[in-house]
């Protein structure tokens, strides 16, 4: 059995970490070297792994007590490697090997190896080194996916945290077919909230609903929070539809409360609609959309409301008064348009970047934020069109900026999956650029590692074609997803984004100041710039700068504004270099 193994402390006294390592080679000699080479570590903190159930692979390499495994390349290892990669090993697996090339360690990276060693270069130095840097890194990484499976404001699982619940649950229930209920959640005219009172009191409102929530579910139910307003509740093991309907009107009865913001009960309604696995849907994907359609149901009806899935009932995307009309309208009136938040170089306090946010300038309601409406663009295909629109709004935008002498400010677009799947995206971008006589080495498309995610391939050839029109790229939410560094040597990315979930509680944090020191360290070591999301606090600037991140946004600075206020922004940031007023 593979044991943690204990070592002797350092010379100071103090304990070391041990960290377990299992060898797996048909060579004797291999593991003699190595074993020999472990045990001269100072201070010794390598434990070596029994290889006695290597019979059975799988269990050596999922044992809890592993920190790292060296293997040597043989018949086996690829099988090994691709076991591990199916089975999310979570110890880094380094290969042995005789010689590298550079097809051979691209393809050990996509079978998911960490790092490799070379027989005839078996130093002391360089094999504990190669073992330290990738225990780290692994440890990292487990730190990035346990912080970006988590809403930071209120604790509930995030979207990737969601998604991979419900998954697993969809998996429980074929196992042991039992009925999981899935509940979609929305707090109806929740602008409303953050316009009267202050996006703090709406953040605080929503912590309390989540509360709430949480205090009506069972030990193996789960709550996610999928955006500002909406939530996610995932039933496992229900007996019933008209189970589900009972729990759901408690749930109602809580969140109905009022809630007391700045002295006033406020009271809230909510929108719930409900999809049953696997009745309603045979997959996760097809459940969800199934949840959202009876939650849209729900929310045509004023107060609150629960409605189950029905596939003869369907939201109404073709209605005259619906918000799916409002959108049509909206495209066709190019009521769209966007605002910029600056991004500021930390050594030099200049304007440096702005990232072009979209607002919707509806003729009743005026300036409505992405959140309301964007999910349900993407439902009806108008986030190509709308785009376009922002693209060409940027440019317009950049021309602008040339004429008011900010030569060397640059504008990142967000740009969806959707977008730059189109095979005419690069066509109408390059249109685009040549209608409006504007310079592309200034443009820059913000991704997220779950559109890359989607196609790779695809997308890689779609950037190489954008980046020689002169285009940069971002790597948006940086570390909130399943990150792969793969993307970061293969992919033309120029910045990376630290999200603001990592910046919220910095420098008070210990987790958020690791995470936030790693990605700026690697990014550094990669050439790339590295911009923070979300400072807020001149502590959290502080604390960036002396870390060298290259640029930041956030209130801190400024919100998204208008292009015609930026003179004024620039003006503000110049007195405050000139009379040293921190910033």
């Amino acid at each position: 059995m593979i044991g943690a193994g204990t070592g002797p402390d350092d010379h100071s006294g103090a304990q070391v970490e041990q960290h377990t390592v299992l060898i797996i080679s048909e060579n004797p000699a291999d593991s003699a070297v190595l074993s020999a080479c472990l045990r001269r570590a100072l201070p010794r903190r390598f434990a070596l792994a029994s290889n006695d159930n290597l019979e059975r692979p799988l269990e050596a390499l999922l044992n809890p007590d592993l920190d790292a495994v060296i293997l040597a390349e043989g018949p086996e290892s690829e099988y090994l490697l691709r076991l591990a990669q199916k089975h999310f090993v979570p110890a880094p697996i380094i290969l042995l090997l005789d010689e590298v090339n550079e097809h051979t360690a691209t393809r050990l990276r996509e079978f998911g190896a960490q790092d490799y060693l070379l027989r005839g270069q078996l130093q002391d130095a360089l094999v504990h080194r190669v073992l330290d840097y990738s225990i780290q890194l692994k440890q990292a990484r487990l730190t990035i996916e346990q912080l970006s499976n988590r809403d930071s404001l209120t604790g509930a699982l995030n979207r990737a945290g969601f998604r991979a619940h419900l998954e697993r649950a969809a998996e429980r229930s074929n196992r042991y077919n039992f009925t999981t209920a899935l509940l979609y959640i929305n707090i109806d005219r929740f602008a409303n909230i953050n316009d009267h009172y202050g996006e703090s009191n709406g953040d605080a409102l929503i912590q309390a609903l989540a509360r709430r929530l949480g205090n009506k579910l069972r030990n193996t139910d789960s709550l996610a929070r999928l955006g500002g307003d909406e939530f996610a509740v995932v039933l496992e093991d229900v007996g019933s539809a008209a189970d589900v309907e009972l729990i759901v009107g408690k749930m109602l009865n809580s969140l109905s409360a009022p809630v007391l913001i700045n002295d006033q009960q406020v009271s809230i309604d909510c929108s719930i609609g409900a999809a049953l696995f696997p009745e309603d849907g045979a997959d996760v994907s097809d459940l969800i959309e199934a949840a959202r359609n009876a939650m849209q149901q729900a929310k045509s009806v004023q107060g609150s409301k629960y409605i189950r899935f029905s596939s003869q009932i369907q939201f109404d995307v073709t209605g005259s008064n619906t918000l799916a009309a409002e959108l049509r309208t909206a495209v066709r009136k190019n009521q769209f348009e966007l605002h910029y938040q600056p991004r500021v170089d930390l050594h030099t306090g200049l304007l440096v970047g702005l990232e072009a946010l979209l607002r919707w300038n509806h003729p009743q309601r005026g300036l409505i934020c992405p959140g309301e409406f964007i999910k349900e663009c993407e439902d009806m295909g108008l986030m190509r069109t709308i785009g376009y629109q922002v693209i060409q709004h940027a440019c317009h935008a950049l021309n602008w900026l040339q004429d008011q002498g900010m030569e060397h400010v640059d504008v990142a677009v967000n740009v969806s999956f959707s977008q730059i799947q189109d095979e005419r995206f690069v066509g109408v971008v390059k249109d685009i650029l040549q209608r409006t006589d504007t310079d592309p080495n200034n443009l820059e498309f913000e991704l997220t590692e779950s559109t890359i995610l989607k196609s790779p391939g695809a997308i890689k050839a779609r950037m190489d074609e954008l980046r020689l029109l002169g285009i940069s790229f971002s790597l948006d939410d940086f570390g909130t997803g399943f990150s792969q560094l793969s993307h970061l040597t293969e992919l033309p990315i120029s910045a990376l984004k630290i999200d603001s979930a990592f910046v919220r509680e910095l420098p008070h944090n210990p987790q958020q100041v690791a995470v936030s020191s790693m990605i700026i360290e690697m990014a550094q070591r990669l050439g790339m710039k590295v911009i923070a999301e979300g400072a807020e606090t001149y502590e959290q600037v502080s604390f960036l700068r002396e870390q060298a991140c290259h640029q930041v946004q956030g209130f801190y600075y400024s919100p998204a504004i208008p292009l015609q206020q930026l003179p004024r922004f620039v003006q503000e940031q110049r007195f405050k270099r000139r009379e040293r007023i921190p910033s």
